[in-house]
C-alpha cells in the first residue's frame, strides 16, 4: 500500500512540475509566427552584396563576417580572389599607328588605334579600342591622292610639241600624248615673247624661235618685280634688269622658302621620273624640275639655270607649268636662266625639257654616271637638287673573256715545231743512229734476267733446307 502511495504521489509531483514548465514556455512557431522569439543564435553564413555575414536559422542578416576587397568577389560564403582585365590604358594595349595609307578628302591618313580601360583596377574592369583615322600628308592643289600617296595632276593635251618632223600633245607633267601632225603646219605662229640674249624674239607654241622683235632692254615691263640683291631690295624688269632700290630685305621674306625637286626618265626605254635612270648612248632622257614655294609669303626674284655635262645635248622641248595656269608667266632659257618672276605662296612650277646621250664613241666600256644640278637663286636662299643619267656601254660579248689558246709565243703556239720534232725522231730511227742504245738496251734485258733467275735459284735452295 505504501508502494502505491509513494507512485500516486511521484506522478502527481511530475505532473505538477510538467503543468507548470508548459504555462511559462512559449509554444513553439514558424518563423515568423507571432510567438517566436529570436534568440540571436548564429547558424550560417551567406553572401550579402561583396560580404559575408552571419544569418539565423530564419535567414535574419546578422553580423559582418568579411568584407570582399575590390580585387574579389563573394561566392559561396567566402571571398575568392579574381582576375582583374586591366589597371591602367598600357594593359591594354599600345597606341600607335596601324594599317596602311589610304586617301580621305583628297589627302593621304593612316589609322591611329587607342586603348582604354574601362574601371580601371576592379572586378568590372573591361579593355576598349578606338581607331581613327590620322592625318599623314597633305596633297598640294595640283596633285589627286591615289593609293595612299599625292600625285600630281597632269592636264591632258597641255602643249603640242615636236619630236623629230612630227607633233604630238604633251600633258603638263611631259608625257607624250596622241599625234597631231607635222610640225611645220600645227604650231602657233607669234605665241609669245622671249628673251634670247639681250635681243627679244617671238617664239611659236612648239618652242621654235620666230621673227625679231627688238632689243630686251626697249620692250621689258619696268618695275615688274622686287627682289634682293644681297641685302637690298630692288625693282627689276620683266626681262630681269635691276631699277631702283627699294629697301632692306631683311623684313620682307623671312617666312618664304623655296623647296626645289630634280628627276630625270629615258624616253627612249620609257622609264618614269626618277632621281636617276639608266640610259644607253644616243638614247633621249627628259629632265623634271619642280619649284615650290612654301611659307605665308611669295617668293620674288625666282631664277633657274641648269648645266648638263658635256655627253648630255640640251634638245629644247621646253615646258613651264605653273599651278595657276599661268604658263606663260617667265622668259629666258633654263640653260642660260630661266626667269619664273614671282612664286605665290603654296604654288608650285613644273619645269620639262628634253637632253639626248651622246653616242656610244663618247663612252669607255662600263657605265658612265653624269649628275648635273640646277642652281635656283631667289630672294631668300640658292636652293639646288640633282639628276643623273647613268650611261652603260656594253662591250662586245666575250671579246675579253673567251680563250683562244694562243699565247704569241713561237715555242708554246706553234704547230709545226711539234711535228718537226716528230720526223726527225723517225729519220734518225730508221737511219740506224739508235742502234748502238738498241744494244745496250738489250745488254741490260740480259743482265736483269740472269739476277732474277739467280734469285729465282737461290729461293729454292732455302725451300729444300727448310724441308730438311
Amino acid at each position: 500500500m505504501k508502494t502505491i502511495n509513494k507512485l500516486i504521489l511521484a506522478t502527481v509531483f511530475l505532473s505538477t512540475i510538467f503543468v507548470v514548465a508548459f504555462a511559462v514556455a512559449p509554444t513553439a512557431l514558424a518563423c515568423g509566427g507571432s510567438g517566436w522569439v529570436n534568440d540571436g543564435s548564429t547558424d550560417y553564413k551567406a553572401c550579402s552584396g561583396n560580404a559575408v555575414y552571419w544569418f539565423d536559422e530564419c535567414n535574419n542578416k546578422l553580423d559582418l563576417f568579411q568584407q570582399c576587397t575590390s580585387s574579389q568577389t563573394c561566392q559561396n560564403a567566402q571571398c575568392v580572389n579574381i582576375n582583374i582585365a586591366c589597371h591602367t590604358d598600357s594593359d591594354c594595349g599600345t597606341n600607335g599607328i596601324t594599317g596602311g595609307l589610304f586617301c580621305q578628302n583628297n589627302n593621304v591618313y593612316q589609322n591611329y588605334k587607342t586603348y582604354t580601360c574601362n574601371n580601371p583596377g576592379t572586378a568590372s574592369s573591361s579593355c576598349s579600342n578606338t581607331t581613327s583615322a590620322q592625318l599623314q600628308t597633305t596633297c598640294t592643289s595640283n596633285q589627286t591622292c591615289s593609293s595612299g600617296s599625292c600625285v600630281n595632276t597632269c592636264t591632258q593635251n597641255y602643249q603640242q610639241r615636236c619630236v623629230g618632223t612630227s607633233m604630238y600633245w604633251y600633258d603638263s607633267c611631259g608625257n607624250q600624248g596622241s599625234y597631231v601632225g607635222t610640225c611645220g603646219n600645227t604650231c602657233t605662229a607669234n605665241y609669245q615673247q622671249r628673251c634670247n640674249g639681250n635681243s627679244m624674239y617671238w617664239y611659236d607654241s612648239c618652242g621654235n624661235q620666230g621673227s625679231y622683235v627688238g632689243s630686251c632692254g626697249n620692250t621689258c615691263t619696268a618695275n615688274y618685280q622686287q627682289r634682293c640683291n644681297g641685302t637690298s631690295m630692288y625693282w627689276y624688269d620683266s626681262c630681269g634688269n635691276q631699277g631702283s632700290y627699294v629697301g632692306s630685305c631683311g623684313n620682307n621674306y623671312t617666312n618664304a622658302t623655296l623647296t626645289v625637286t630634280k628627276t630625270v626618265r629615258d624616253l627612249t626605254t620609257n622609264t618614269t621620273f626618277a632621281t636617276s635612270t639608266y640610259a644607253n648612248p644616243s638614247d633621249m632622257v627628259m629632265y623634271m624640275i619642280t619649284v615650290r614655294a612654301s611659307g605665308n609669303q611669295d617668293v620674288q626674284g625666282v631664277l633657274v639655270k641648269d648645266t648638263l655635262l658635256s655627253n648630255l645635248t640640251y634638245n629644247g622641248q621646253l615646258i613651264v607649268a605653273r599651278s595657276d595656269n599661268s604658263y606663260n608667266n617667265y622668259s629666258g632659257d633654263v640653260m642660260s636662266g630661266l626667269n619664273l618672276n614671282t612664286i605665290s605662296s603654296g604654288q608650285t612650277v613644273t619645269i620639262t625639257y628634253q637632253a639626248q646621250v651622246a653616242p656610244a664613241s663618247s663612252f669607255t666600256f662600263g657605265s658612265t654616271t653624269l649628275d648635273n644640278s640646277v642652281n635656283v637663286t631667289c630672294a631668300n636662299g640658292d636652293p639646288m637638287a640633282d639628276a643623273s643619267v647613268i650611261v652603260t656601254k656594253a662591250t662586245v660579248l666575250g671579246a675579253s673573256t673567251v680563250s683562244t689558246g694562243l699565247t704569241n709565243n713561237f715555242w708554246v703556239d706553234s704547230f709545226f715545231l711539234p711535228l718537226l720534232i716528230t720526223l726527225i725522231v723517225i729519220w734518225m730511227w730508221r737511219a740506224g743512229m739508235f742502234i748502238g742504245f738498241e744494244k745496250w738496251l738489250d745488254s741490260k734485258k740480259k743482265v736483269r734476267r740472269g739476277y732474277k733467275a739467280e734469285k729465282e735459284f737461290s729461293a729454292r735452295i732455302a725451300k729444300i733446307h727448310k724441308a730438311k
